[in-house]
């Protein structure tokens, strides 16, 4: 091994002390340094938790004649299904905030 590193020198084939090699090292030291910086700074940030919404179901009835309500933390796009008047039925919750500050449910389901 020995042979080899005095031949490597002597052929002047040393990287590190070439200005690519120097280069190289600084560039790794750099993306090491800022890849550290990221990681600290992005699990510095805790996740948000979830938050409950209120849904309204669109097109249903309570024994009071309101319309259904139903409480969640799963996001909009999630397909439920309700027992509504005796029946099972498919709703979708959506982004769309109702003028009582709940969001709407859509009906998938029409009869």
């Amino acid at each position: 091994m020995p042979v080899l590193v005095s031949l490597a020198l002597d052929q002047g084939l040393d990287l590190l002390g070439t200005a690519l090699g120097q280069g190289l090292t600084l560039m790794l030291l750099v993306t090491a340094i800022t890849g550290i910086w990221l990681y600290r700074r992005r699990r510095a940030t805790p996740p948000e938790p979830p938050r409950v919404r209120h849904f309204t179901l669109l097109r249903t009835e309570g024994a009071d004649g309101a319309p259904v309500g139903y409480e969640t933390t799963r996001p909009s796009g999630t397909k439920i299904a309700r027992w509504v008047g005796g029946r099972q039925r498919l709703f979708e919750l959506t982004d769309v905030q109702l003028e009582d500050g709940t969001y709407a449910a859509e009906p998938l389901d029409h009869f």
